[in-house]
């Protein structure tokens, strides 16, 4: 079933980056827009905003679901939906080019913001979304369908609610257009790591986005997790887009990874390598684990027996649900196998 702007803003929310426990060093090219404890406080306060903003979305949705859909089924990355991008587009537009008031309680912008690749009215219709969300636009007329947004000099935004959240949206907006990675959508994932001094631990990440499984599910999940540190194995963070991945490699090569996005929900991908050394165990393995090394992964176009793509690219996919539970000891002695 293809998914909506709904989804999508359900899926936004569940990995929205939770709220750092510890009082966090800030890179000292964020600290010329405002202090550390005021930047840490607007972060958090957007991190709120985030929240309302997707239940906008999802009470909303079906009337700017305009979306594309995604290449193909297996795509991990997902559709495209014009109007978040767009409302992304001026948001992060709104942050980069705004200027803060001295007392940081509104954003003064120009012409700038506004998205020169769209029309008048989408514009607008972004604008008048946020105010639905609770930010305040003074300075342009938001019911005329016609006017020159070049000509516009002065627009004051604000947010009554909770001001500070402009300060974390600024200092996220300036995170991602000088300081971000293609792809990564550090603004609307209120991903904070890109403004401090030290790496943000993978664990704190994946606790939070497997939270929606059941706690025997996390348990599983953590514990997975920590045996393969303690075998050596290091555990990064891939983001792109709305697709969160935490990856467990060995030097540069990956072996197993969890998944999370929109198309696909929750899937541990595996890329084995050496199954001809340890056939006698896969063929004690449970029977769904026997079927998924048989067949393969890789390309799915480059193996004769598929020849179409099949998600191959991302190693063999195990769906992470409830049944995962009945052979999680058949995964753990694949995993040992593999790395023994």
């Amino acid at each position: 079933m293809s998914k909506t702007l709904r989804d999508m803003a359900k899926h936004m929310k569940s990995i929205i980056w939770p709220e750092g426990h510890e009082a966090y060093a800030v890179k000292p090219e964020f600290k010329e827009v405002t202090g550390e404890e005021n930047i840490r406080e607007g972060i958090d306060a957007f991190r709120v905003f985030l929240h309302r903003f997707c239940d906008v979305l999802i009470a909303e949705g079906d009337s700017y679901d305009n979306r594309v859909k995604a290449s193909h089924p297996f795509e991990n990355r997902a559709p495209t939906f014009p109007f978040l991008s767009n409302v992304r587009r001026l948001l992060l537009n709104i942050g980069f080019h705004g200027v803060l008031t001295d007392d940081t309680s509104v954003l003064i912008v120009g012409s700038d913001i506004f998205i020169k690749q769209i029309s008048v009215f989408k514009n607008i219709e972004t604008l008048q979304f946020l105010t639905n969300c609770g930010i305040q636009v003074d300075g342009i007329d938001l019911n005329k369908k016609r006017q020159k947004l070049s000509e516009i000099e002065t627009v004051r935004i604000s947010y009554p609610d909770n001001p500070t959240m402009l300060i974390g949206l600024k200092v996220l907006a300036l995170a991602e257009i000088e300081f971000g990675i293609h792809g990564h959508d550090i603004l609307l994932l209120c991903d904070y790591s890109a403004l401090k001094k030290d790496e943000t631990d993978v664990i704190l990440i994946l606790e939070h986005i497997i939270k929606p499984l059941s706690i025997d599910m996390q348990n599983f999940i953590l514990q997975l997790h920590q045996r393969y540190l303690d075998k050596g194995l290091t555990a990064s963070l891939g983001i792109r887009g709305f697709w969160i991945k935490i990856k467990y490699s060995r030097g540069s090569r990956e072996i197993w990874g969890i998944n999370k996005s929109l198309n696909n929900d929750f899937q541990i991908n595996v890329k084995p390598k050496n199954m001809h050394k340890y056939a006698n165990t896969i063929e004690k393995l449970p029977l769904i684990l026997q079927e998924l090394i048989v067949e393969g992964y890789g390309c799915g176009r480059k193996r004769d027996h598929i020849g179409y793509c099949d998600g191959g690219c991302r190693g063999i996919s195990i769906p992470l649900d409830e049944s995962i539970l009945d052979i999680s000891d058949g995964i753990e002695t694949w995993f040992e196998k593999e790395l023994s």
